[in-house]
């Protein structure tokens, strides 16, 4: 092959990368645009607190048989088989709940859980797809991109939706035409990707951590996945539900805001993952998020709702720096045909921090408008942080001397000579 026919591909290459980029962008803009529209519900329809904590439980449970089966299937058949039908399904849950306000609230419940089982499917292999695009050297910055598209989709969405239910007519309708535009535009883009899993590999799916990889997958990916959304929903969630009853009037607009700081910021720490490496991200993103929790206290006393703003700041600081260290560890774990499959468990650790705003609601009772319960998750974060600081950090140099062909850059790429030089991580 010439230098112009590598160019040539090279550059169609990037073409289906951006492409899946926006697919990945439209589908998160999609699954985070109802978060307003379903704080709306629980006053039109009259529904209580715990009722919204449990529509973000049940897209929980919607993703727990897509991350356990969907990068499985996609390691065995390709990943365009499961990105782009499940694509299509995103499509339909936008159009279950929209119907709400017409059939009440059991559409809320069923709507949610679509949308988990698909946007499941398609944020994890869809990450993977984007890594095998750019090939073994591109993978750590296609890592980057997609959790930057995703990101920025899950803070677009609910600010766009938040301001249209606060000040729009029709806030139970208007909000979702969006988003089901995005999904349609995601569906035709997604078809025209190539396949980068040519070889279809017989056999059972391999389901669950792959030989080797318990140990990095206990002291790192399970620590630093618990960050990721247990303390994004909080501040979505608990904080406007404890802000509005303290009377403060424009909770959907604020619920809006919060997500585009929290998700905004998330896509902004992309690249300080990337520079920073794994070793430095994990207890810095568990330190974050706790002193989100001493402002998200702040905020839900009288008089304390301005204090949601930097508590959303932290946390989604917090949140990009977890998310980008967990995908870059899963590569480094797993071999190319386990990889779907590792990623699946680190995201099933990922999306378990939507149910805890329930646990926290159910454990709590009344002394959650205290905001105590908020103080007690700050102090599993600094737990988090001291695992993630020695085991977490000692798993990182072991996998790396036990296999000196792991690529040092995806750990620090201004510091990969001293390094190679010094060992991993000192």
């Amino acid at each position: 092959m010439t230098d112009l026919d590598d160019k040539v591909a090279d550059q169609g290459n990037r073409r289906f990368q951006r492409r899946l980029m926006l697919a990945l962008f439209g589908i998160a803009f999609s699954t985070q645009a109802p978060s307003p529209v379903l704080l709306y519900y629980t006053d039109a329809l009259d529904l209580s607190a715990l009722s919204l904590t449990i529509f973000f439980t049940v897209y929980a449970v919607g993703l727990v048989p897509s991350l356990l089966l969907g990068g499985p299937y996609s390691d065995r058949r390709g990943r365009k088989r499961v990105v782009v039908p499940f694509t299509l399904l995103c499509l339909g849950a936008l159009i279950v709940l929209s119907s709400t306000t017409f059939l009440g609230e059991p559409m809320i419940y069923i709507g949610r859980l679509l949308q988990g089982v698909t946007s499941g499917a398609v944020f994890t292999v869809g990450v993977v797809w984007m890594r095998e695009l750019a090939g073994p050297e591109g993978a750590a910055g296609a890592a980057m991109r997609a959790s930057a598209a995703m990101a920025s989709g899950f803070a677009i969405g609910p600010l766009t939706s938040g301001l249209l239910v606060q000040w729009a007519p029709l806030p139970e309708i208007l909000p979702f035409a969006l988003p089901m535009l995005l999904v349609t535009m995601a569906f035709f883009l997604t078809r025209g990707i190539p396949e980068t899993m040519t070889e279809h590999r017989p056999g059972r799916l391999q389901i669950g951590i792959p030989p080797g990889a318990g140990p990095g997958f206990a002291a790192y990916l399970f620590p630093i996945g618990l960050l990721v959304y247990t303390y994004a929903v909080l501040s979505l969630t608990v904080f406007p539900l404890l802000v509005a009853a303290q009377g403060f009037g424009a909770v959907f607009a604020l619920v809006g805001v919060s997500a585009l700081l929290v998700q905004g910021s998330a896509a902004a720490a992309t690249p300080l993952a990337r520079r920073w490496g794994p070793s430095t991200c994990g207890w810095t993103a568990a330190l974050l998020a706790a002193g989100g929790c001493v402002f998200g206290y702040l905020a839900v006393q009288p008089g304390g709702w301005p204090w949601v703003l930097p508590a959303s700041l932290l946390i989604g600081v917090s949140e990009g720096l977890a998310m980008t260290s967990g995908i870059t560890v899963s590569d480094l774990l797993a071999p190319p045909d386990r990889r779907g499959g590792l990623v699946s468990v680190f995201y099933l650790v990922v999306y378990f921090g939507f149910a805890v705003p329930t646990i926290v609601a159910l454990a709590a009772g009344d002394a959650l408008r205290t905001g105590i319960p908020i103080l007690v998750l700050g102090a599993v974060a600094l737990l988090i942080a001291a695992v993630l600081f020695w085991a977490g950090r000692t798993v990182l140099r072991r996998v790396l001397s036990v296999d000196r062909s792991k690529p040092y850059a995806v750990l620090a790429p201004e510091a990969a000579e001293g390094q190679a030089r010094q060992g991993p991580l000192d």
